[in-house]
């Protein structure tokens, strides 16, 4: 049977205690009264009470290893909770990784390979409709120069309701350096008659500035609409010759209608 005095000394020193906060830390204190109450058993409870070393008590209780009872429960929730919140904050910032990584993925993609724009206007008819999707690539051009009837991107001087510049595409009729001329309703390279030009073969009603030989820079390019008689190409001075500069890509494939799926 436990001493009575020593139960109750031990549960008042544990309700005055801050460092007793579970049952495997009050039993530890208890041993301690009653190793004290042993060895010192002429003294009255409050002497022996007096008799604690504190200071080393709450060390040993800190550096306690609950190894079962309330103190392993709580040891295991708090280590439990540790561990949820980490893996919270490593999910976070996983997310955040990706979704940083996706973002600059995709603006390096869409400002240095390609990307998607949609056909306005019929200047580009039969080969290329309104409201087509058309995706544009840039890097072909990094290495070799555009060629005759590439299909291309190209802004002009005006700006849309948004502040930003206009972009046509057109198809490439006259390459650097040649003379293009229209007369009768034909384009003419360098004084021929050009005749492979399977894309169209309407004659020309307007010729515009190319009604008179028109000699391109080493830089620039002649261009044109598919639909010939409904385009504002390279005939008027709205659009004029095409710098190498300018030219943002190539038309690659459309995607979009179904029925208009095709690479170019």
């Amino acid at each position: 049977m436990y001493n009575e005095n020593l139960v109750e000394d031990s549960l008042e020193a544990c309700r005055n205690l801050d460092v007793i906060r579970n049952g495997a830390a009050a039993g530890r204190l208890f041993e301690e009264l009653r190793t004290l109450n042993e060895n010192s058993s002429s003294h009255p409870w409050e002497k022996v009470l007096d008799e604690i070393d504190i200071t080393s008590l709450k060390q040993d209780i800190a550096q306690m290893d609950y190894g079962s009872g309330t103190g392993q429960a709580v040891s295991g929730r708090t280590r439990a909770r540790g561990v949820s919140r980490r893996r919270v904050l490593h999910n976070f910032t996983l997310a955040v990784s990706c979704i940083a990584t996706a973002f600059f993925l995709s603006v390096f993609i869409n400002s240095n390979v390609a990307h998607q724009t949609t056909i306005k206007g019929e200047s580009m008819e039969p080969f290329l409709k309104n409201d087509d999707s058309v995706i544009i690539q840039k890097l072909s051009y990094y290495w070799d120069d555009p060629g005759r009837y590439d299909i291309i991107v190209f802004p002009v001087t005006d700006e849309d309701e948004n502040g930003k510049r206009i972009h046509y595409i057109k198809r490439i009729i006259g390459l650097p350096g040649e003379v293009v001329q229209i007369i009768d309703g034909r384009v003419y390279i360098n004084g021929k008659r050009l005749d492979d030009d399977i894309y169209s073969d309407e004659k020309i009603a307007d010729p515009g500035i190319a009604e008179s030989p028109v000699q391109l820079a080493e830089d620039e390019y002649f261009v044109l609409g598919d639909n010939r008689n409904m385009s504002t190409d390279s005939r008027y001075t709205y659009v004029g010759m095409v710098k190498r500069k300018d030219i943002e890509g190539e038309a690659w494939c459309c995607i979009w209608p179904f029925s208009h799926i095709k690479k170019i």
